[in-house]
C-alpha cells in the first residue's frame, strides 16, 4: 500500500514537472508595465445604524511586474496609488462642534470619505496560448492586495454641522465635531484603519503589438476583507472593481 502511494506522489510530481516545462528565454522571464484604472467604489456596512449611501467613481494607477515560470503562468506583483469613495448615511445622532458653535439631532447625516491608499498586491496570473496562432490572449489573475493609508480626508453633511476635507485621522482643531448616541454618551470613533487587506481577482484581454511590447485591459475586483472603521459600534468594508489599461514592455 504504500509502494502505491509512493508511485502515485511520484507520478503526480512528475505530472506538475512536465506541466511546467514549457520553459521561456531568459530574457523573457520578467515583464514590466504601467496600468491606469478607472473604479467604481462602495461600502458594505456591516451594523444596523449606518448605511452604505451609493457608488463613486474613482480611479488609480501603478506599476507593474511579473516573473513567467513558463509560456502561461506567472507571479505578479504591483505598486499602484488606489482612490476610493465610501459614502455612509447614519441614523438618528447627536452632533456637536468642539466651540460649541452648532449642536443637535440629525436624521440627515451623511458622511463620504475620500481615501487614498499605497496598494500592493501579490497575483498568480495565468493566460491562454495565442488564440488561432495570432497576437491575442485571454487571461486571468487572482490574489491577495494589502492597501497602505496615505490620505483620509472626510466630507460631512447634515442639517446640524456641515464641514469638508476634515482629516479622519489627525483632524485640525477648527474642524473637530463629535458624534454621539445622545448628548451625554461617549464619542463614536470616526477614524479609519491603515491597513486594507483585500482579495483579488480579474481577466481581461492581451494583445502583442511588437516585440516584446503588449497592451491589455481588463475587469478587477477587489473585495475589502477587514474593518475599515475604528469604532466598535461601526463596522464596514470598502471594495471597488476596476477596468484596467496597461502597457508591458
Amino acid at each position: 500500500m504504500t509502494r502505491n502511494y509512493v508511485m502515485v506522489i511520484a507520478l503526480a510530481i512528475m505530472s506538475i514537472s512536465n506541466g511546467f516545462s514549457q520553459k521561456i528565454s531568459d530574457e523573457n522571464k520578467y515583464e514590466f508595465g504601467l496600468r491606469i484604472a478607472p473604479n467604481i467604489s462602495w461600502v458594505t456596512p456591516d451594523s444596523k445604524s449606518i448605511d452604505a449611501n451609493g457608488i463613486s467613481l474613482d480611479w488609480n494607477y501603478g506599476f507593474t511586474v511579473s516573473r513567467y515560470i513558463n509560456e502561461r503562468y506567472a507571479f505578479g506583483t504591483e505598486i499602484n496609488v488606489v482612490n476610493v469613495t465610501s459614502k455612509f448615511k447614519y441614523d438618528k445622532v447627536y452632533l456637536a462642534k468642539s466651540d460649541n458653535s452648532s449642536k443637535g439631532y440629525a436624521n440627515d447625516l451623511s458622511m463620504t470619505y475620500n481615501l487614498r491608499y499605497l496598494q500592493i498586491p501579490i497575483l498568480f496570473k495565468m493566460r491562454t496560448n495565442p488564440i488561432d496562432g495570432g497576437k491575442l490572449r485571454v487571461f486571468g489573475e487572482f490574489g491577495m492586495g494589502l492597501g497602505l493609508l496615505i490620505r483620509s480626508k472626510i466630507d460631512v453633511s447634515s442639517s446640524v454641522v456641515k464641514v469638508d476635507n476634515i482629516d479622519a485621522n489627525n483632524p485640525d482643531a477648527v474642524d473637530k465635531f463629535d458624534i454621539r448616541a445622545d448628548s451625554t454618551s461617549a464619542e463614536y470613533n470616526k477614524s479609519v484603519s491603515f491597513f486594507n487587506p483585500s482579495f483579488i481577482i480579474g481577466g481581461g484581454v492581451q494583445y502583442d503589438l511588437f516585440s516584446n511590447t503588449k497592451v491589455y485591459t481588463g475587469l478587477r475586483y477587489n473585495g475589502g476583507l477587514v474593518d475599515m472603521l475604528f469604532d466598535k459600534n461601526w463596522t464596514a468594508t470598502n471594495s471597488f472593481t476596476s477596468l484596467s489599461f496597461g502597457i508591458i514592455f
